[in-house]
């Protein structure tokens, strides 16, 4: 399965917004099925930004998410936008000839934002 970072994106919005420290929620995102939310899930919770709990049963593979990390938080504040996000993934993507390397879009996320403030 192929990572999705406009799916990320909705996750962690979604986290934000339902998530608190004690709950565990599972993500509805709009066009996603419950497989690819809860691999995005684990990808999001091995890279920190949220905590999140494998409840993979017998035949049924379940992530479900718990609370933002302090960098999810950070993150959160540069994916709120979506004029920003739109411009920033137009942006790498056609740098990085269609892939999309996270990391590089947090640091264009963050250009555009001193940009805008400067």
């Amino acid at each position: 399965m192929k990572r999705d970072l406009d799916l990320v994106r909705a996750i962690l919005l979604d986290v934000e917004a339902r998530g608190t420290p004690l709950d565990l929620i599972d993500p509805q995102v709009e066009g996603y099925n419950e497989l690819e939310v809860s691999y995005h899930v684990m990808l999001l919770e091995d890279a920190g930004l949220i905590r999140a709990m494998d409840r993979t049963a017998i035949g049924i593979f379940r992530w479900s998410a718990g609370a933002l990390t302090w960098r999810g938080h950070e993150l959160v504040e540069f994916l709120r936008d979506d004029g920003l996000w739109d411009s920033a993934k137009g942006d790498v993507i056609s740098a990085a000839e269609g892939g999309l390397p996270f990391d590089v879009l947090q640091d264009r996320l963050r250009e555009l934002i001193a940009r805008r403030l400067g």
